[in-house]
């Protein structure tokens, strides 16, 4: 089996990456460690749709990867999702793809220039199928919407957000879903909740807090899914 780990930033891992064995390095931000017994690959993505879909398909290009696991950074959009958990993203949408009209937001689906149903779209919805349900149990289960720019208020938003009324906002969380629909790879999407939507420009910074908490998560989880062989060919 074979797992690619994906995180924005090196920060939010570094306290794992500290326990690892490097392995090999395949340049400035993708490696392959070992933990244990147990070897898999890190890529630090950056953040942006473009920038994490380029290295998202160059590791996928490089590798067939067993699972894709992915600890993004998110804001709450209403009060379901506690700041300072990670939440489980089983679908989202690219919220800013359109056109800005006067009379308020169109995008390429309502606009008709993307078929909605086109797969791996569902009314423009993209959908995780990957099913780890069974380990992942203690997290929550959420739609996410991804934007370049992460607005101040839902008001800005609007129309965007009735599309599928997400409980997240991220910057990354559909390009990186996209490309592994594409490419037939199993992923997670865990994204911890740095903070709500009205104050996400005082939460940019990755605190202890968080490092501990991914750290935490991703020992459970590569545990989980190495010892139970959960991992699907």
């Amino acid at each position: 089996m074979d797992i690619l780990i994906v995180s924005p930033t090196f920060t939010s891992l570094q306290k794992f990456i500290s326990q690892l064995q490097l392995i090999d390095n395949y340049g400035k931000n993708y490696a392959r460690f070992q933990l244990a017994e147990n070897e898999f690959d890190i890529l630090i993505s950056g953040y942006g749709g473009s920038i994490v879909s380029h290295w998202i398909n160059k590791a996928i290009q490089l590798k067939s990867y067993d699972l894709v696991i992915h600890f993004d950074r998110c804001y709450a959009l209403n009060d379901k999702s506690e700041v300072g958990s990670l939440v489980n993203v089983i679908d989202d949408y690219f919220g800013d793809l359109g056109f800005t009209y006067d009379s308020g937001f169109q995008s390429l689906f309502d606009l008709e220039v993307i078929p909605q149903n086109e797969s791996p779209f569902n009314d423009g919805i993209l959908e995780n199928p990957s099913d780890y349900s069974e380990i992942l149990t203690s997290f929550r289960k959420v739609s996410g919407m991804t934007s370049n720019t992460i607005p101040a208020s839902l008001f800005q938003i609007g129309e965007m957000y009735i599309k599928n009324y997400p409980e997240i906002i991220s910057m990354d969380g559909a390009a990186l879903l996209y490309a592994c629909l594409e490419s037939n790879t199993d992923v997670i999407q865990l994204s911890y909740v740095a903070g709500k939507l009205g104050n996400a420009t005082d939460h940019l910074n990755i605190d202890d807090l968080e490092i501990d908490r991914i750290t935490e998560v991703i020992d459970d989880l590569l545990s989980k899914l190495f010892q139970s062989q959960l991992v699907k060919g």
